[in-house]
């Protein structure tokens, strides 16, 4: 008889638990800050790690999304003063339609000039920002962004905004696990393995390739409207290129096709940046670095590294012995 608890739901419930206590354990604000602001690019890069690691489909447009998804839920809760979880939904079904429009001509291009063609993107909803100062103010950015509610509690302290953004990413990496061990996770798969192939066997490759494209530019907007509201502000300045060429670092350092690897890039990356503030015209520099080591070194990032863990853990091939 199968004992109602395996080693794996141990295991998770034990990860669970720790990370809930975090809060407790992390007192200094400045770091619980950090920890929030990494969970939060988190779910950009599981939303890459989706588009670029099980689809092959390289994007570095990030930033334009997250920008979308930052000032359309700031302008509703602003404006129109919608509660924060409309708002959060509407930041990301308005990144999924811009996600949709860049997957379309995307279908036509691959390697360098579908990069090109992101990278255009993401500067032009920069300058879209930057210049349409009636709605968005311009380079001064919308400040005073409300704080969400759940019922009668206004979450306000960096506690507090730990726990809602450690929902909402592990519902995102709940999402995505499911996903990449579906049917479409596979057939992402197959296209990054030999697009031509999948196309022979009767794939429309062209649909899946826009889905890939929604589905990383839904978890990009759902990460621009929680910023919004625990950074309370919204500034062009926080959606360059500078910041697109970041999340693609945190997903192959931490390892493109893994959750973990997200979990582990964004992590390392965000502070990584931090301690860099003194060398901040480096930073670039620095990144190209540990992404050339770790491309030639741990193609699979730094998540390979743990890739035994599993089989120790729940057995051979990741599953509990019996």
């Amino acid at each position: 008889m199968k004992p109602a608890f395996t080693k794996q739901s141990w295991a998770l419930l034990a990860l669970l638990a720790g990370i809930a206590l975090i809060p407790q354990v992390v007192t200094n604000r400045y770091y619980l800050h950090m920890i929030n602001l990494a969970g939060i690019y988190t779910l950009i890069t599981i939303g890459l790690n989706i588009l670029a690691g099980y689809t092959g489909q390289v994007s570095m447009g990030q930033a334009g999304y997250f920008a979308i998804g930052t000032y359309v839920a700031a302008l509703l809760m602003l404006n129109l003063k919608l509660s924060f979880w409309l708002a959060l939904l509407a930041a990301a079904v308005a990144s999924a339609v811009f996600g949709g429009i860049v997957g379309v001509p995307a279908m036509k291009l691959s390697g360098p000039y579908l990069v090109l063609a992101t990278v255009g993107f993401g500067e032009i909803i920069r300058l879209v920002i930057l210049n349409w100062q009636p709605v968005t103010k311009g380079a001064a950015g919308l400040t005073g962004i409300p704080l969400p509610e759940l019922g009668s509690l206004r979450i306000m302290s960096e506690t507090e905004f730990f726990y809602l953004i450690f929902a909402v990413v592990l519902l995102g990496a709940y999402v995505a696990h499911r996903l990449t061990q579906s049917k479409i996770g596979r057939t992402f798969s197959a296209i990054r393995e030999d697009e031509l192939a999948a196309e022979a066997m009767g794939v429309p490759v062209n649909r899946y390739k826009i889905w890939a494209f929604i589905i990383s530019a839904i978890y990009a907007g759902l990460a621009g409207a929680l910023y919004g509201t625990f950074s309370g502000v919204a500034s062009p300045d926080n959606f360059t290129f500078d910041d697109s060429v970041g999340f693609l670092c945190m997903s192959v350092i931490g390892g493109n096709r893994t959750i973990a690897g997200a979990v582990i890039g964004a992590f390392m990356l965000t502070f990584l940046s931090e301690a860099l503030r003194a060398f901040q015209a480096f930073r670039l520099v620095i990144y190209g670095a540990i992404l050339i080591f770790t491309v030639i070194y741990m193609p699979q990032g730094l998540a390979g590294l743990f890739g035994r863990w599993p089989a120790k853990l729940f057995g051979a091939g990741g599953r509990e012995r019996q």
